[in-house]
């Protein structure tokens, strides 16, 4: 008698990589999952299956990405997980590409397919691998070498003299974990703390030089209000008290919903939900922060004064190339404009150095507007060949050193620009939502100041009596790096 097929996997680890959109699709995924009787934990040497949600915007993220589920993988070779599943923009992207040439995934799962996880995890874990049966989200080819992944689906550039960022007869992707029919909000996993992720949109009309996310997450699409606001008062009732609302352009909220102004008069009603206490937006393109939602997130008593602007650069040339609008003065004039309304408000932006035909003289107005705008938190990238972009068939290609010194330089003027902004904050007084508290009595936590992962954070001695998800008011100490150092108000 033929041995007995394995029992399929009880016990699934999801990792994600990337960017908040990511997060949230990974909290849909475990809800999905959760409901169909999987029990979903954190560290993958525990688990039966481990489902790995991938990041396709730089090259660093792919190999990111890639070491990843090789590592997933492994596992099965230690004889603890059973199956390996691969999700997000990378699976999207290079669908077909990683069934051919990752034999160590047992399938690859794009944006369509993401509600079928839970029949995935059960054929792969019972035996199923190789047998796509012809339904476009079948087990990876065995037998196959290495990943390309500078090499992308073959393209239609007809009449655009360069690579378009949507190929030609793509069909328009569907929202991924879109909410079904009769239900108040997606599936999710019950939060596990104070603060939550939600997303606002997927995709982005942009065409952006250096970007393909259209290519593979589609138009914008935004999510209809009253879905965003169940979600949230569902995630209030269950203790959350800050939402990060996410999307590619959070900006472009509502112009696919009949107007503009349906930003606005969700943050309205979402200052009405019992128990929330900030809502942070983030990814906020300048050309699209209008006066009347400028003056919205200055006076709604639950929105974070803080503006994640996605700049690229400061130099007029530059973004022209990037195929942006802006230039240092009209950048410096929103900043303007901004602490006009709140002295206060914090700042985050990422720049790109070196990109094609970027000189010296670019690189100086960088610098110089950093110097005046006094941003609180900046990342910067050097630019890398991305395929599926326009940035490709641009001439004046910077040296990688080049880019990187850049980087280099760039960073270390931003750094005493940042050090200054915390050094204003000593002596004052911020309200923070706390999130760990260590045996010694120290807690930790964000103000307004502060969004979850990619910022600084506060840090409380002598605090033994606070919870975490408890609002503090604090006095601040001291400085140090990206933290801040805090005492107990009285």
């Amino acid at each position: 008698m033929p041995d007995p097929a394995p029992a399929p996997p009880t016990t699934v680890a999801i990792v994600t990589l990337g960017c908040g959109r990511n997060e949230v699709d990974s909290e849909n995924a475990a809800g999905l999952l959760t409901a169909a009787g999987y029990r979903v934990v954190d560290d993958p040497e525990q688990a039966d299956a481990v489902v790995v949600n991938t990041c396709a915007f730089v090259e660093a993220a792919k190999r990111e990405s890639i070491e990843t589920v090789l590592d997933a993988a492994a596992l099965k070779e230690q004889g603890r997980a059973r199956t390996v599943l691969v999700t997000g923009c990378l699976a999207e992207r290079y669908t077909e590409e990683l069934r051919v040439e990752l034999p160590e995934a047992d399938a690859i799962v794009p944006f369509a397919d993401y509600g079928r996880l839970p029949e995935l995890l059960g054929g792969a874990g019972a035996g199923t691998r190789g047998n796509g049966g012809g339904n476009g989200v079948g087990p990876v080819a065995p037998g196959a070498a290495s990943i390309p992944l500078g090499a992308a689906p073959a393209r239609s550039t007809a009449g655009t003299g360069h690579p378009s960022l949507i190929p030609t007869g793509r069909r328009a992707l569907p929202m991924v974990f879109p909410t079904p029919a009769g239900a108040a909000f997606p599936s999710r996993a019950p939060a596990r703390g104070p603060v939550a992720l939600v997303k606002l949109a997927e995709g982005c009309d942009r065409d952006c030089s250096f970007c393909a996310i259209p290519s593979f997450r589609g138009r914008f699409r935004s999510r209809r209000p009253t879905e965003v606001l169940d979600e949230v008062a569902w995630l209030a009732g269950q203790g959350v008290s800050e939402v990060c609302l996410v999307a590619e352009n959070s900006t472009s909220y509502g112009k696919d919903l009949g107007g503009r102004e349906a930003l606005i008069h969700l943050l309205r009603d979402l200052a009405r939900i019992d128990g929330l206490r900030r809502v942070r937006l983030n990814y906020l393109q300048p050309d699209e922060l209008t006066d009347g939602l400028l003056e919205e997130m200055a006076a709604n008593p639950v929105v974070c004064s803080y503006f994640d602007l996605s700049l690229q650069h400061a130099s007029a040339p530059v973004l022209r190339r990037m195929r942006r609008g802006g230039s240092a003065e009209g950048f410096l004039d929103l900043v303007g404009r901004i602490r006009a309304l709140d002295p206060d408000a914090a700042f985050r932006s990422n720049f790109i150095l070196g990109f094609p035909g970027e000189r010296a003289a670019d690189v100086r107005r960088l610098e110089a507007f950093l110097e005046a705008a006094r941003l609180d938190w900046v990342a910067f990238f050097a630019w890398s060949p991305e395929d599926g972009t326009a940035a490709l068939d641009l001439d004046g290609r910077v040296l990688p050193a080049t880019a990187r010194a850049r980087v280099e330089r760039v960073q270390e003027l931003q750094d005493r620009v940042a050090a200054d902004a915390q050094q204003g904050w000593v002596g004052r007084r911020l309200e923070l939502l706390v999130e760990r508290v260590e045996a010694d009595g120290t807690a930790e936590g964000r103000s307004f100041r502060e969004a979850p992962e990619s910022d600084g954070a506060v840090r409380v001695e002598g605090a033994p009596t606070v919870r975490v998800g408890e609002y503090v008011t604090v006095e601040v100490t001291a400085a140090q790096g990206p933290e801040l150092l805090a005492r107990l108000a009285g």
